[in-house]
């Protein structure tokens, strides 16, 4: 077993720490992500029983996300591979419990499906589940699963399954969305559609790309007050088609809307295989097509297509000098745990450049 205490290290500095003490002497290797998934999925199995006994749609335990998208792979290929975590996606329905709007009804059940779930694991105590330890750490609007293995050395290790919220109708998008490019950490590529989406004042997260609204007017999405959500894309095939048709529709109802050449051209991002550089092209090719249909200056407050970019480039360092000064480093001692930070550090610096060199 490799030297728990640099592990431990290890993982906090790359992931922010645990809920738990008892996962802190269990390395997250491919082979351990094989045996919570069978684990999770024989969860799921059980658990949807239940919930058809109750008269209740079922839950959708969609599959680990995150670095942990590509464990299949480094079975094979990189079998003594470290993770920081285990987030694993569940697709909840929506049931209409609360008379308000889809938002309110989607946290209703999600915490009528988490209580449930607790209180099941509970009286069944299905194999695989340290139960008393998940009620610990778990509250009704955050499940986090603690989940036993056997290891190579013989002992049992505890893994912390953080179970990762989305609904049916956004599950397609929200995996694509946490789809992180191979062998770089996933906040890289993250905090790219993030700073896009601050840009434009829209939100491109888990529930799609979104807007608010008051009334007919768009508002920054961070407004919370008298404001109406609408969704303009799930989409990971024509997602940067549907932004730059959305703004020639706020001030073009019902014309035509003819996308760039760039964009027509743009490949788009592979869900199976996103990277950084095709995400920023589609980004150039959406400022392009804004550019040529007269929305800088008009409904977009940006004067040109090289304005905006640089405002994407700022917001993003912003976001990724978070990262590069976040006080989990502070735990870092040992010198694996500061190659660990070191390496964080330095993605951040590389990736803030290539941001730079795509972009501008």
């Amino acid at each position: 077993m490799k030297n728990l205490q640099t592990y431990n290290e290890w993982q906090a500095i790359n992931e922010g720490g645990w809920s738990t003490t008892k996962t802190q002497e269990t390395p997250l290797t491919p082979d351990v992500i094989q045996k919570v998934t069978k684990v999770v999925e024989k969860i799921s199995e059980e658990f949807n029983s239940h919930l058809i006994e109750l008269g209740l749609p079922s839950l959708d335990f969609v599959k680990p996300i995150g670095s942990g998208t590509w464990w299949e792979d480094d079975l094979k290929n990189q079998p003594d591979k470290l993770y920081g975590d285990v987030d694993y996606m569940i697709a909840y329905p929506i049931l209409k419990l609360t008379g308000k709007d889809e938002r309110a009804d989607e946290i209703a059940t999600v915490k009528l499906y988490n209580q449930e779930l607790l209180m099941w694991l509970a009286a069944d105590k299905p194999q695989g589940i340290d139960v008393e330890e998940t009620k610990e750490i778990s509250t009704d609007a955050s499940l986090k699963l603690l989940v036993t293995v056997p290891l190579r050395s013989g002992e049992t290790g505890y893994v912390q399954v953080d179970l990762v919220v989305t609904h049916k109708e956004y599950s397609a998008w929200a995996v694509f969305r946490f789809t992180p490019e191979k062998n770089v950490k996933g906040f890289v590529i993250g905090k790219l559609y993030s700073a896009f989406g601050e840009a434009l004042e829209l939100s491109i997260q888990p529930r799609g790309i979104r807007a608010k609204f008051q009334g007919d007017l768009m508002v920054p999405y961070s407004k919370r007050a008298k404001v109406e959500d609408r969704l303009i894309s799930l989409s990971s095939s024509n997602f940067m088609t549907d932004i730059a048709k959305f703004f020639w529709d706020q001030a073009n109802p019902g014309k035509p809307f003819v996308p760039s050449q760039s964009l027509q051209q743009w490949k788009g991002v592979n869900p199976d295989a996103p990277t950084f550089d095709d995400l920023c092209e589609g980004m150039i090719a959406v400022a392009d097509t804004l550019e040529q249909i007269g929305e800088f200056g008009t409904v977009l407050k940006y004067k040109t297509s090289k304005e905006f970019l640089k405002a994407v480039v700022i917001q993003y360092e912003k976001r990724m000098m978070e990262a590069y000064n976040s006080p989990k480093f502070n735990k870092a001692s040992t010198p694996a745990a500061l190659a660990a930070m070191n390496k964080i550090q330095g993605l951040v610096i590389e990736y803030i450049k290539r941001a730079k060199k795509n972009l501008l």
